[in-house]
């Protein structure tokens, strides 16, 4: 289970501030869901959204953000409470590096620097809530977050305000796509026309918004009632892109994916 013991990524930049970096991961070495990091960069600080583990492929991703060799990693933001594999890797390249999580979060050896909890659950948390969190302004200027507490994983969805783009763990895939999957392609060690949802793996192919199949399994692990106030305000954020862990970057109609998929909560 896990990621590929040669990992190789596709890595390209969401914009001028952003580098995306995607690779293949398995769930029990049967389901193929990929994974994705995210690098961002305000003020010469590097913000890191769901790392993957360090290595040359994590370099390559850091100086193609950067343009140079030396740069200031300052944030590692865990995602929900499944998306810390690669936490240890990154600490250990970047001593300094501040983790931002949520309540209930246990990394061994990693003390989380800034934990969201139940009370400021299901919101949008802006500057405000965010500064007196504790974080940095290069996060709470940037940035806001809703926390569903009531996800099976806790999500931390974050919001770039700048970019208008959307980031999420396992809120949502978008992995049975008619497109080709960035995660399983020839810059990920995978061949042009790889089929990753073949054999056990074709479960996969319904998992995205526009599926019945894909909605049903996404909103059974979210307790809709206890989070609708979260999907709303997350709903609400004026966002034009989501980037997710699993699956293609929704790159247009992202609002009317994400309605299509939380249908029940925002209606």
């Amino acid at each position: 289970m896990g990621y590929p013991t040669n990992l190789k990524a596709a890595i390209r930049k969401l914009s001028d501030n952003i580098v995306i970096v995607s690779t293949a991961f398995s769930r029990v070495n049967i389901f193929n869901f990929g994974a994705r990091m995210a690098l961002i960069n305000y003020n010469n600080q590097v913000i890191v959204w769901s790392a993957i583990p360090y290595g040359d492929e994590v370099a390559k991703g850091l100086e193609l953000l950067m343009g140079q060799s030396q740069y200031d990693v300052s944030y590692l933001i865990i995602p929900d409470c499944e998306h810390t594999m690669a936490a240890q890797s990154f600490k250990s390249h970047h001593p300094n590096i501040k983790i931002i999580g949520m309540d209930g979060l246990s990394i061994p050896n990693l003390t989380v620097d800034f934990q969201v909890d139940k009370s400021m659950a299901n919101k949008a948390l802006a500057s405000e809530q965010l500064a007196k969190l504790g974080v940095d302004p290069v996060i709470s200027d940037n940035f806001e977050f809703v926390y569903l507490p009531y996800h099976r994983n806790r999500e931390l969805v974050m919001f770039d305000k700048k970019n208008k783009i959307l980031f999420e763990a396992d809120l949502l895939f978008n992995l049975g796509v008619k497109q080709p999957l960035e995660q399983y392609g020839p810059a990920t060690g995978y061949p042009e026309k790889f089929n990753p949802h073949g054999g056990l793996s074709y479960l996969t192919r319904y998992m995205h918004p526009y599926s019945k199949v894909g909605r049903s399994l996404s909103n059974s692990v979210v307790n809709i009632e206890k989070s609708r106030p979260g999907l709303q305000a997350i709903y609400n954020w004026d966002f034009n892109q989501i980037v997710m862990c699993h699956g293609n970057v929704i790159d247009t109609n992202a609002k009317d994916a994400f309605y299509t998929n939380f249908e029940k909560a925002l209606k």
